[in-house]
């Protein structure tokens, strides 16, 4: 009964982590990102064509906030007072961004992160996908 026990909980874990980004890739997660669409786990999506706000990610040593900021036509941000608290974990064999706010707080699975584009996925298997922000001074 132990063994089965076992062998289920490390299927799970190497199904669940198939892909896990490396260190190095986390490091990526630093900069502003722009959602794109959102999965939810019943298949249905919702893209974001315009994006009022954006997401701004600053880690050190896998320690660091997350904020809402507003992209303005200069090239510039306004940002709100509101900061959350940001930790990679890992765990499981996967890399989890813990959130920390004023209200709340969550988890969620970096599935992946590259110079471009960051996949994420929550608590409740709905996966978030995002690309890195282009100023608008800087668009072609």
């Amino acid at each position: 009964m132990k063994n089965y026990f076992y062998s289920a909980l490390l299927s799970v874990v190497l199904i669940s982590c198939n892909s896990k980004p490396t260190k190095e890739e986390i490091t990526q997660l630093n900069g502003y990102w722009e959602i794109e669409k959102v999965v939810f786990p019943d298949g249905n999506k919702k893209a974001y064509q315009v994006n009022e706000f954006i997401d701004y990610i600053s880690l050190n040593n896998l320690k660091g906030i997350r904020q809402k900021v507003a992209p303005q036509l200069d090239g510039t941000f306004l940002s709100g007072v509101l900061k959350d608290k940001i930790r990679v974990i890992d765990s499981a064999g996967c890399f989890f961004l813990k959130t920390k706010s004023k209200f709340t707080k969550w988890e969620e699975k970096v599935v992946s992160v590259s110079e471009d584009e960051l996949v994420l996925e929550n608590e409740t298997k709905i996966t978030y996908y995002y690309k890195k922000f282009i100023p608008y001074d800087k668009r072609k």
